[in-house]
């Protein structure tokens, strides 16, 4: 896909769109970006980059596998001796190739920015490991996707519609959580609460930790959390693990 038509659109996209944001849109609507007087900091720059990544990222993993179904090279590919799971690691190293080349001429943002300030780099390189965590598991979860589908469409909605679901089960749960938090709160003096309420808090509690913008966030703010850079890479092992299972299922039914 590096020299593909869909991996330079996708560059190009990516990269029109968050400089004209930084440079353009960013200071003249709110006074955020590159702008004379401000922070030397390139949290608007993350901020939109990952909304981007949100939505761009499955299109550079959505033929990676549905591709080789659509044009029947999966079958020549899996008679092959070589393990499922080396398939699908190369197949995401290629993906990650990828997005790393998209991320580098960003760093020009970086170069303009010290000319006017200094930038904190501790801050800056957690922002980047955090987009490329992140974007690890979006292509990682497109890939899964894409095995389960010869269409690149199909697969690339897959993966939107996961993620959308991730973020409204991690946003309403603790809603939930927080309404078993007030009933319990209310309850009479020595009443215990009802092993449903302590349930629906400790889902909420849980759910509110596992929301994948909360986490990159933290790192795209420079904070290095053990826990976020853990979380993505669970994530990003979770969905390649299963890819890779899911191609040794029609490695079987052939």
């Amino acid at each position: 896909i590096i020299g593909s038509p869909v991996g330079a659109l996708v560059a190009g996209l990516f990269l029109a769109c968050t400089g004209a944001v930084w440079f353009v849109l960013g200071p003249q609507l709110v006074g955020r970006g590159f702008v004379s007087g401000q922070p030397a900091s390139l949290s608007l720059f993350f901020e939109t980059a990952l909304w981007m990544l949100l939505l761009l990222t499955p299109a550079i993993s959505m033929r990676s596998i549905s591709e080789e179904i659509r044009s029947g090279s999966l079958e020549v590919l899996l008679t092959a001796p070589v393990p499922e799971r080396t398939i699908i690691l190369g197949k995401f190293l290629g993906s990650l190739l990828v997005l790393v080349l998209i991320l580098l001429p960003t760093l020009v943002l970086l170069v303009a920015l010290e000319r006017h300030g200094r930038p904190d780099y501790g801050e800056v390189a957690a922002g980047y490991l955090g987009l490329v965590l992140i974007g690890a598991a979006l292509l990682a979860s497109g890939i899964l996707a894409s095995t389960l589908t010869g269409s690149q469409v199909t697969a690339f909605l897959l993966t939107i519609l996961a993620w959308l679901g991730l973020l409204l089960l991690t946003i309403g749960l603790p809603i939930l959580g927080g309404l078993a938090t007030a009933a319990e709160a209310a309850l009479p003096p020595g009443q215990d609460p009802s092993v449903l309420l302590t349930i629906g808090r400790r889902v909420g509690e849980a759910a509110a930790e596992a929301n994948p913008l909360v986490r990159v966030r933290t790192l795209l703010g420079g904070l290095l959390e053990s826990f976020s850079v853990v979380y993505f890479l669970a994530l990003t092992w979770a969905c390649l693990a299963i890819a890779a299972r899911g191609l040794a299922v029609r490695r079987i039914t052939g």
